[in-house]
């Protein structure tokens, strides 16, 4: 059956329900029985577990054996040693019912777990027993217990149950939970699947714990952080494909193509009428490697296996056909490995022996985490076990499976004492040779296979036996051979000798794993097939892989790549699944021209995209051959399709029968290298690549492409334009030229503290949002003795300066195109994403050309993500220049003032832009126009450009493609854009924002005009709007929509209006009289809307760029039965005073009064004069307590405009009655107490003698407040110098 979304849903529910019960129970067990508590990391004597009997006895004592063993390792304490007892003992009986329960489903074994208590096996079991073995839960786990021995002798790693991780077992309550879920009727069907032991192994770590390791690091921290983070397993035809076109290949040519695997392997690429020469000599089976480096659950081994089980029938059909020693035993094997026939005694005997055979010389696998090895292990005895089903051997006929290749790589065992014990029985060089190997295996458990063991090993040899020479490298590998064979004999009677100490025992095995470890590093390997990790390495090994691996530094997975190169013996098969990503970023060029050229040929290449893994990552399988080469390789497009592997089974049928295809590719690695960067763009043909190529860049030939500033504490630094006041923001005047014009910025910045800041919410074309700015008082001097202070050179963030300022365009940083748009003077670049700046003259034209859907395509080729790639430096740098025709510079400028004019007109309606005029006024529904994704420019420009690049219209379709297939998938999928790559900030916008409900946004304006904010007279025309600037004038400090200074507001007042009926200042009042004055409809319902929608709508529509910054501030009574509303920009130390001054206290006199006279009726009293009566008293209690909340925080209250929004409104959190806001502010005072914020001047008015002392050791701090005469500049550190490699 498919394992589709539904059907793993269900799989995932039952995993996440039996982990939960399994690990609830065995931390009660630790806790009750053991004296052991996961919670509080605390383990008790156990002398003093005096309630426990003797088997129990020996548990606990293993249990703690076990737990010091773990926290012999630096990186593991008291806690994370008992959480990883109890995870791994959960693991291991999840693992051994479900190895059962698949068992049975293949017939394997007799129902054993299948209706629990009522299984035909138990049954059996409990009758013969009787009452012997106590009640039916006792009997059951004994029963079951049985039946784990008998399979712990062909999987030890899984079902010992003396090993340390299957020490406990359920209680009988908890068995019962955990064997309802494992027979629910919704998973019955999965458990004859091979699959589902994969699914199981991967979500047994949730997406939520993989999300918070990566929100707590974003590189790994330790093994265990690598293992989970990566756990992804590999859908069924993505494996197939990899194999069929690596082992299968492999055969397939060593043959001439005289296989059934041409026909079997339905994924197996071959040309129509394909005969590769064959083989010389066909290799013998036996002596065929593959490997899976980070093989976790064993997948690509399991299906190998299918394919094994072939090679070696026809293999015995070769050798009968050619005679004994046709077969190549030498490669990969040894000269004394006896033909087939002379190895058996016929076809029966040997088929009977192959799944043997297979696991004992074939499958190879390796992971860092040892669940993963157990599952591993057990994935490919079940495999093996269902062979001899099918060909009806019996169990007792079946032969014993010895130790195959799969191991853990663990950590090397770091008890000082045992080693030392150890060592103690050894001949003087073995023991200096075992410590040695274990300090070089030091980096196993985040490494694996990326440890190069050996390369290091004939030095550590030589330096213990002494110097031989290159010559003698055989004599060094006998050696060591003999040598490891005394510590693996020694380490094994360790291991006996010291089971009273268990802790040896696992000194003992994990020094073994070691080994073996070793053993796989030396082999060499016909196949490595592989779903590597992806993602930063953990900070441990970081280096090592620089330096060990350096050509593909950058990522785990072009390591893995790299190292698989290294392993597999030339002529061999390299396939892996990869994030795209590597075949793309400019950052891995190195990568693909040296390892993909050098070491690697690729022979096929599938683009798959999102949705192949449980993971939102862009994926591609590709396969090498080991070797240099410059054959052409298949290369299939599946980015956008629903059912890749249908796409990709139809694209194979397409080659095989010599048809055409258009979602398949023939192109030659030389093709790539085209450009310097080389990436694989191989939906173009060589010519338009070449066309392409042969153009001189954009830059530096038409303009810088610059990074600028990165603040290191946006919250700190950043404030939205509206927090700021308008006598605070650098303007400098339109007309200035550009060294006037920085010369000018500069002057202003003495004086003004706040500079423009092209970071931007959403991209539209042409015109964008810029809402914030940036702390450049004194040309920065706060923002650069930040990050002096912490030990960074500030240029290193306070980049391009020479840029600050000049007029540019800048472009969404995460977008499916380019979408530029112009960056007027007096802006500050901001890091997040580049800023073009143009030379002069070519300022329009460039803004068409990276508009142009050429620009998004050759940008895109350098691309990390098909959908909405993120626009970096080096992708929009590489763009093309292309001289302009005078027709189509003159059309591009009509072109770039139409679209520029449309967002003008949209950023006009929009309160919260600096080109605000006034809001759509009539009550007919607004129409959006959205600009077309496709193209910017329209279809006829884009073609013209194209024509000037030498582009046909066919080629210019080509190359289009990848763009318009990231549309489609992006409208096929319905995700919404912003939602997928979860960062507001990186994403693009059809027309530069959300759109307010029309209603909503006329009722916002009235409210800003009744305030002082806005100016209705440019809604009757009593006032002409102003001219518009040129598209590069600098940004005012104020929206044109804005009242002017020195003019009449719409209403006087002192800054606070009130939710008051009857009141002068009533708001809901003035927004009715303000709608009416403008002649726009008047809802009935201002003042509900004014109570219900209107500060969550205002808080939403005031926060942009991850900053909160609502303006009009509700402060409430307890029930919100009375509201002032308070103007943040006319914020003054006094306006408390005036709050309870000019409204509480003349409210609460209002209230006593008609208290005072309804209290007057007494007796004459109605029944509605009681409620009023009552309702009045409480009313009062309210306006009471509002009034001396206020006057408890006005004496020390000084609000500083500076400081922004929320650190300004946090004082008074508690007024505040809409939840998420209030929240909001209560965390933020929280850290204004804890001194996290002590830069705000807040901070300074309620805790100056904290706030002093702080300035006397940070600069950054004592320039904010003026107090740099506090500041000591600290005494130079003496330089320490740089120890070479291998100094002591």
């Amino acid at each position: 059956m498919a394992f589709d979304q539904p059907t793993r849903n269900r799989l995932q529910r039952f995993v996440t329900e039996a982990r939960a019960a399994l690990e609830e129970e065995f931390t009660r067990q630790l806790q009750n029985d053991y004296g052991m508590d996961p919670a509080s990391g605390t383990v008790a004597p156990l002398a003093s577990l005096r309630h426990i009997d003797d088997r129990q006895r020996e548990t606990a004592r293993i249990l703690r054996d076990t737990l010091a063993h773990y926290c012999a390792g630096a990186d593991t304490d008291t806690n994370a040693g008992l959480d990883r007892i109890v995870r791994e003992q959960a693991f291991t009986v999840l693992n051994r019912l479900a190895a059962l329960r698949m068992a049975e489903a293949r017939g394997l074994l007799i129902e054993s777990v299948g209706n629990g208590y009522q299984a035909k096996g138990f049954q059996l079991y409990a009758r013969l027993a009787g009452t012997g073995l106590g009640e039916t839960g006792d009997a059951y786990r004994v029963y079951l217990q049985s039946v784990f021995d008998e399979l712990s002798q062909d999987l030890p790693g899984l079902f010992d149950r003396f090993s340390p991780q299957g020490r406990l077992f359920p209680r009988e309550a908890a068995l019962i939970q955990v064997l309802a879920l494992i027979n629910h009727g919704e998973i019955e069907p999965l458990w004859a699947e091979d699959e589902t032991i994969g699914w199981i192994y991967q979500y047994f770590n949730s997406k939520e714990e993989r999300k918070a390791m990566r929100e707590a690091s974003h590189a790994p921290r330790n093994s265990r952080e690598l293992a989970v983070r990566n756990q992804f397993f590999t859908p069924r035809y993505v494996v197939e494909f990899l194999v069929d076109n690596t082992l299968g290949r492999l055969w397939f040519n060593w043959t001439g193509g005289q296989t059934g695997l041409r026909d079997r392997c339905q994924y197996l690429l071959v040309k129509l009428d394909e005969q590769p020469e064959p083989a010389k000599r066909l290799r013998d089976p036996r002596t065929i490697k593959l490997l899976d480096p980070a093989c976790g659950s064993m997948h690509f081994g399991l299906y190998a296996f299918d394919l094994f089980l072939e090679i070696y029938r026809e293999a015995w059909a070769w050798e009968q056909t050619h005679g004994p020693g046709c077969l190549d035993t030498e490669t990969g094997g040894s000269a004394d490995l006896k033909p087939l026939s002379q190895t058996y005694a016929d076809q029966s005997a040997f088929l009977h022996d192959v799944p043997r055979l297979i696991i004992e010389h074939n499958i190879y696998g390796v992971d860092i985490d040892p669940r993963a090895a157990q599952i591993a292990s057990l994935a490919l005895w079940l495999r093996a076990q269902r062979a001899w089903h099918e060909a009806d051997v019996k169990a007792k006929d079946r032969p014993q499976v010895g130790r195959g290749h799969v191991v853990a790589a663990v950590a090397p065992p770091a008890e000082v004492d045992l080693r030392k014990r150890f060592m103690e029985e050894l001949d003087p060089l073995d023991a200096v040779l075992f410590e040695k190997t274990l300090f070089l295996l030091k980096g196993l458990p985040e490494l694996g296979v990326l440890l190069q063991v050996e390369k290091e090993l004939p030095a550590l040899v030589r330096a213990v036996f002494g110097e031989h020479g290159d010559l003698f490298r055989k004599e060094d590998m006998a050696q060591w051979l003999n040598a490891e064979a005394r510590l693996q004999e020694a380490l094994t009677e360790f291991a006996r000798a010291a089971r009273s100490t268990y802790q040896g025992r696992l000194f003992a095995e994990d020094a073994l794993q070691g080994l073996r470890m070793i053993d796989h590093c030396r082999e060499v390997f016909d196949v490595v097939v592989m779903n590597p990790p992806f993602g930063e390495p953990s900070r441990m090994t970081k280096t090592y892989l620089e330096e060990a691996l350096p050509r593909s530094k950058g990522n785990i997975l072009t390591h893995f790549v790299d190292r698989a190169a290294e392993l597999c013996r030339t002529g061999g098969r390299v396939g892996a699944i990869v994030s795209r990503t590597c075949f793309y970023l400019q950052s891995f060029s190195n990568f693909r021209k040296s390892v993909l050229v050098e070491d690697l040929t690729v022979e096929s290449f599938v683009d798959l995209g999102q949705g192949v893994l449980d993971a939102m990552v862009e994926t591609a399988a590709i396969t090498w051959e080991r070797g240099k080469s410059d054959k052409e390789a298949f290369f299939f497009r599946e980015l956008n399709s629903e059912d890749k592997n249908s796409g990709i089974v139809r694209s194979i049928e397409q080659v095989r029968h010599g048809l055409p295809g258009r979602n398949y590719f023939n192109r030659k690695p030389s093709d790539f290298l085209v450009f310097e960067d080389a990436p694989y763009i191989y939906w173009i043909n060589g010519t338009v690549a070449s066309k392409i190529s042969e153009k001189s860049a954009i830059d530096p030939l038409a303009c810088s492409i610059k990074v600028g500033l990165q603040t290191g504490d946006d919250f700190r630094f950043l404030r939205l334009w509206w927090e700021v006041q308008p006598g605070e923001l650098i303007v400098p005047d339109a007309d200035s030229a550009a060294l006037e014009l920085q010369s000018l910025c500069l002057s202003l910045s003495k004086r003004s503290r706040w500079a423009w800041y092209s970071k931007t919410e959403s991209a539209s074309p042409i015109l964008s949002s810029i809402h914030a700015c940036v702390n450049w008082h004194n040309d920065g001097l706060e923002i650069k003795a930040f990050h002096a202070g912490r030990g960074d050179s500030p240029s290193r963030y306070v980049r391009s300066e020479g840029f600050y300022f000049l007029p540019s365009f800048s472009y969404m940083l995460r977008s499916s195109r380019l979408v530029p748009y112009l960056v007027p003077k007096g802006v500050i670049p901001t890091a997040g994403r580049s800023q073009v700046y143009p030379n002069p003259g070519n300022e329009i034209w460039l803004a068409a050309l990276l508009s142009s859907n050429l620009a998004t395509a050759v940008a895109r080729f350098r691309g990390e993500a098909f959908w909405q790639p993120k626009f970096q430096n080096s992708m929009v740098s590489a763009i093309p220049f292309i001289e302009p025709s005078g027709s189509v510079l003159k059309d591009a400028a009509s072109v770039i003032s139409t679209v520029r004019a449309r967002m003008v007109e949209r950023f006009q309606r929009d309160e919260t832009e600096i080109q605000f005029l006034s809001p759509e006024i009539s009550d007919a529904p607004a129409t959006r126009e959205r600009f077309d994704r496709k193209s910017i420019l329209g279809v006829d420009l884009d073609e013209r450009i194209a024509e000037l690049c030498g582009l046909s219209p066919c080629e210019f379709q080509d190359l289009q493609r990848d763009h318009d297939e990231a549309l489609g998938w992006s409208s096929a999928s319905g995700e919404d854009e912003s939602a997928i790559n979860g960062n507001a900030d990186d994403t693009e916008d059809d027309d530069g924002g959300e759109a307010v409900d029309q209603t909503d946004g006329l009722l916002s304006w009235a409210a800003g005009v009744a305030f002082g904010r806005f100016d209705w007279r440019l809604a009757t025309g009593e006032r002409e709007a102003p001219p518009e600037p040129d598209p590069f004038d600098p940004l005012p400090a104020k929206s044109p929509g804005m009242l002017p200074d020195g003019v009449q507001p719409f209403h006087a007042h002192s800054g606070i209006l009130v939710d008051d009926q009857g009141h002068p200042h009533d708001l809901a009042r003035l927004i009715e009289e303000v709608l009416a004055r403008v002649d726009a409809p008047v809802p009935a319902d201002v003042r509900r809307w004014l109570q219900r929608d209107f500060f969550p709508l205002h808080l939403k529509q005031y926060s942009k760029s991850r900053r909160k910054a609502p303006i009009y501030w509700p402060i409430s009574t307890s029930s919100g039965s009375y509201t002032l509303w308070l103007y943040c920009p006319s914020l003054t130390s006094q306006t408390l005073y005036t709050a309870v001054n000019d409204f509480i206290e003349p409210k609460l006199k209002q209230v006593n009064r008609d208290a005072t006279t309804l209290r007057d009726k007494a007796t004459a009293r109605s029944r509605d004069d009681e409620k009023a009566y009552e309702a009045l008293q409480a009313f009062e209690l309210e306006l009471i307590e509002l009034r001396d909340t206020l006057l408890l925080i006005a004496p020390t209250y000084r609000p500083n405009h500076n400081d922004g929004v929320q650190i300004t409104a946090a004082r008074l959190w508690q007024l505040f009655r809409h939840k998420p806001w209030q929240k909001i502010l209560k965390d933020t005072w929280a850290k204004l107490e804890k001194g996290d914020y002590d830069w705000a001047h807040l901070a300074m008015a309620y805790w100056p003698d904290r706030v002093r002392e702080k300035c006397k050791a940070d600069k950054s701090l004592a320039i904010t407040h003026d107090l740099e005469n506090l500041y000591v500049e600290p005494e130079a550190q003496p330089k320490k110098a740089r120890k070479k490699r291998g100094d002591a």
